[in-house]
């Protein structure tokens, strides 16, 4: 079995990984500004947590990740840790600091080891512009045109990738997932549509700021290919788009009224469109790594929806 390292584990994405982690028999290490268990509660329970390893470690302080990196030498390392969209836009420096030159604080930690783990991190969709910009879709090919300076800083990381590939040889594998939901969901722009399900299970008004399509993916789903590609990663440095159920928020409202009666009621939608693809193409994704099955929207809400209701029983459900 093998250790694997999060950077940003305490996140929404970091506790469904971890899951997938231990439940596969991994060990874990989590690398976090503190240790906040909150979204681990909803992915995972007890004797689960007590399994993972907690460092404090700050990822953009580079000789602190260094000496972190060195003492921990994992077999691979899953890099999440980041600032969001609305965060990057209120400050974009931070954003710059955190988002890009944290991961090259990663990058450089990594190489460093005598046996090099490779690196499965998060990218974004938020490399793509909207959906007039590619008019066949966006897939791996496409040009980034990102609209938003997190975007931006997505497109510089994967650029850095193919060049740590080029010079040095060390393994990666980037993802650009859109709208991914489902427990735990609870901070950024694309968290609306998960805090709408709470919100409609508790019987109380809700909005969600954006009407267009979208191409909504089930953590779950997210989760089993980053744990796929850190311990059984492609050669080089690929980035690899993630697809999902594209729906606008009127089909998605729809959806949740069919699973909980009286949602379209309580749930507003506001706004225009996301500025980033929803026609996402994945074809290559579903190729290197077809063991892992596409989960679809009432599948992927059902589950959520399967999970809040055991918050709501115990009154921990918040939106």
């Amino acid at each position: 079995m093998a250790h694997v390292l999060v950077t940003g584990g305490c996140g929404f994405f970091g506790a469904w990984i971890l899951r997938r982690l231990l439940v596969d028999g991994h060990d874990a290490t989590v690398w976090d500004i503190e240790r906040n268990e909150a979204r681990w509660h909803f992915a995972m329970i007890a004797r689960e947590i007590e399994r993972i390893r907690f460092q404090q470690v700050r990822i953009d302080d580079a000789a602190a990740v260094q000496k972190a990196m060195a003492d921990c030498r994992p077999d691979a390392v899953i890099h999440l840790a980041g600032i969001q969209v609305p965060g990057c836009k209120a400050n974009p420096v931070a954003g710059a600091t955190v988002n890009v030159i944290g991961m090259l604080a990663i990058f450089e930690a990594a190489r460093a080891l005598k046996s090099p783990p490779a690196v499965a991190y998060a990218s974004s969709a938020a490399v793509f512009g909207s959906d007039r910009d590619y008019p066949g879709g966006a897939g791996d090919a496409a040009q980034p045109k990102p609209g938003t300076i997190y975007g931006a800083f997505k497109a510089c990381n994967e650029l850095c990738a193919k060049v740590y590939w080029k010079d040095y040889g060390l393994r990666s594998v980037g993802f650009r997932p859109l709208t991914v939901y489902g427990p735990g969901r609870d901070v950024g722009m694309t968290s609306f549509p998960t805090r709408a399900i709470a919100a409609a299970l508790l019987k109380v008004p809700f909005e969600i700021p954006f009407s267009g399509k979208t191409a909504y993916t089930y953590v779950e789903e997210v989760a089993a290919y980053f744990v796929a590609a850190a311990l059984s990663p492609p050669e080089g440095a690929p980035a690899f788009t993630v697809g999902g159920a594209i729906a606008d928020t009127a089909a998605f409202i729809a959806e949740l009224e069919r699973q909980v009666p009286g949602a379209a009621e309580r749930i507003r939608i506001t706004g225009g469109d996301l500025p980033i693809a929803a026609n996402l193409v994945d074809t290559e994704l579903r190729t290197a790594f077809p063991e892992i099955p596409r989960i679809s929207l009432k599948d992927g809400m059902a589950r959520t929806i399967d999970v809040f209701r055991k918050r709501q029983a115990d009154g921990t459900l918040e939106v």
